[in-house]
């Protein structure tokens, strides 16, 4: 007797969500991000001094190394220290993000290959982590800056704003490496080396009129980096200083191109992510 073989397969739309989709990708981040946070210090003796302590750090080595050792100078006349500072809190975020965010499904496969969620929590939880430290470092930043120059206000909008381009390129880089790290594990290898180029070739602790000396009539190629006109957005932001150039539109369109190419790669991959991991 013959009997019907029944065929399954996955035939959901990348693009398609509903509310229930929101609804379980909300619960499942904030879970992972709760538990990240409470783990995160569980050994720690200062435990969670350390959200003050890495943001002063990183301002102490940026300072140290690239003010007093190489001797950058700020543009106008600005105190190098505040004009530095005004970026640094969005890149720390961005490092957490893409340095924790990329190696998310492959550290949790012993989860992903038994509950079925969606995969793109993962990365999103450490995004909601970093933004505590994120949030953290900019109070310093502020504190900081009111101090040192008497100056006590900034623009809000402009401080949403990029602080929501640097979450989404940040993520959709974290997306794309943690999909195709599932098949291919030498992306996370070389991952420090990437996400020590990209704060290289940033105009972070530089300011960005020497790269844009540097290439010239290739100018455009450094705007390809979307950090460029989130680091100038923060400058905006802090110190009102406007080097707006039409380039910037480049930025934008690539932190853009780099989310959804992102998200599209984990979505794509989160099919036969069981069976490749």
């Amino acid at each position: 007797m013959n009997k019907k073989i029944h065929t399954v397969s996955s035939s959901d739309s990348i693009w398609k969500f509903t509310k229930e989709d929101f609804r379980r990708t909300r619960q499942v981040t904030w879970a992972f991000a709760r538990r990240d946070l409470q783990l995160r210090y569980i050994q720690t003796r200062l435990g969670w001094f350390w959200s003050i302590g890495q943001p002063l750090m990183a301002a102490i080595l940026v300072l140290v190394v690239f003010s007093w050792i190489v001797q950058i100078k700020a543009p106008d006349g600005f105190d190098y220290s505040i004009y530095a500072f005004a970026s640094l809190p969005a890149w720390l975020m961005s490092q957490h993000i893409i340095m924790q965010g990329s190696p998310s499904l492959v550290h949790n496969q012993h989860i992903i290959s038994k509950v079925a969620f969606p995969r793109q929590s993962l990365p999103l939880s450490k995004a909601l982590v970093a933004l505590v430290d994120y949030l953290v470092a900019t109070i310093l930043y502020f504190l900081f800056r009111g101090i040192q120059s008497g100056i006590w206000d900034f623009y809000l909008f402009s401080f949403l704003f990029y602080s929501f381009m640097t979450i989404l390129a940040s993520l959709g880089i974290a997306y794309f490496i943690a999909a195709i790290s599932i098949r291919f594990r030498d992306w996370l290898a070389i991952l420090p080396l990437l996400i020590q180029g990209l704060f290289l070739l940033s105009p972070i602790v530089y300011p960005t009129e020497k790269y844009s000396n540097a290439l010239g009539e290739y100018e455009w190629i450094l705007y390809l980096n979307p950090f460029v006109a989130i680091s100038d957005g923060f400058r905006w932001t802090w110190m009102g200083i406007n080097n707006w150039s039409e380039l910037h539109y480049i930025s934008f369109l690539m932190i853009i191109v780099i989310y959804f190419s992102g998200f599209t790669a984990i979505k794509y991959a989160e099919n036969k992510m069981v069976d490749t991991l």
